[in-house]
């Protein structure tokens, strides 16, 4: 079974095929819809330009690196993979998905509306001198 994530290859990232696979299994993770897309020019290139950065952005900070270091040695963390995927990354590859359409113009915002008559202005009337 060969890994592609919308026909992206772990050799169309770069050189270090190991991170490349980790990156891609990362991907799949987060947008499972990569796992089965249908490879078109126009999306793997998408997909291709999301993932380089990853790619690019794990290469210099390197998984497994010390991110922190508590006091006196107490606690200590470690980067993953998933550190070089920043929010956008993951929100720019799933908004790629075909099956889930356009988004809504509002965005993520909440619709609604709302009364421009206020319980206030019954009580105190703006006058001709507001």
């Amino acid at each position: 079974m060969t890994l592609t994530a919308a026909g992206v290859r772990p050799e169309d990232l770069g050189s270090d095929t190991n991170l490349a696979r980790r990156v891609l299994i990362e991907a799949l993770r987060v947008a499972s819809w990569l796992r089965t897309a249908e490879a078109d020019e126009e999306l793997s290139a998408n997909v291709l330009a999301i993932l380089d950065g990853v790619y690019k952005r794990a290469v210099v900070i390197g998984t497994g690196a010390l991110a922190s270091q508590g006091r006196n040695g107490t606690s200590r963390s470690y980067r993953d993979i998933r550190s070089a995927f920043f929010a956008d990354d993951i929100r720019n590859l799933r908004s790629l998905d075909p099956a889930a359409g356009a988004e809504p113009e509002h965005g993520a915002l909440p619709m609604g509306s709302f009364p421009t008559d206020r319980p206030l202005s019954r009580l105190f009337p703006e006058g001709p001198y507001s």
